[in-house]
């Protein structure tokens, strides 16, 4: 704290005692004006925070909001997206269905014709048997 000179004039008058209680009292009324100033600092700054604070939230609330849409409408595009490739899949699994299906029908044909020819092959076989059997009978017992 800086020191407090008191004019010559003035000590005179007062004389020590008084210019003692004098620099006192000036001692109080600085402290008491500081305090005053820190009260009105302080005031002055919790109010400017709160200002500032309130600002924030809102900035903050209108970016939230703005993102909470921008991401809603980002959802329903990718909703949309997965109908669409939903609707696509079953298409082709419908058309992976009739592929299988004309397989199958395919295999079924190939079942009997390969039955066919050797039911075929098989009687041709015993007739050539039959005959080779009947010949050599023929030339054993004549």
């Amino acid at each position: 704290m800086a020191v407090i000179a008191i004019p010559s004039i003035l000590r005179d008058k007062l004389g020590d005692e008084g210019v003692e209680a004098f620099t006192e009292v000036i001692k109080e009324i600085d402290l008491e004006a500081r305090k005053e100033s820190i009260t009105i600092v302080e005031e002055r700054f919790e109010r400017r925070l709160a200002e500032e604070t309130g600002k924030l939230k809102t900035d903050l609330m209108t970016e939230i909001g703005k993102n909470r849409v921008d991401l809603m409408a980002e959802i329903g595009k990718n909703r949309i997206e997965i109908g669409k490739n939903r609707v696509d899949l079953m298409a082709e699994i419908a058309n992976n269905r009739v592929e299988i299906e004309k397989i199958r029908v395919e295999v079924a044909a190939s079942k009997a014709d390969t039955l066919r020819w050797m039911f075929i092959f098989w009687i041709g076989q015993i007739g050539v048997l039959s005959g080779i059997i009947f010949a050599m009978l023929k030339l054993y017992f004549k």
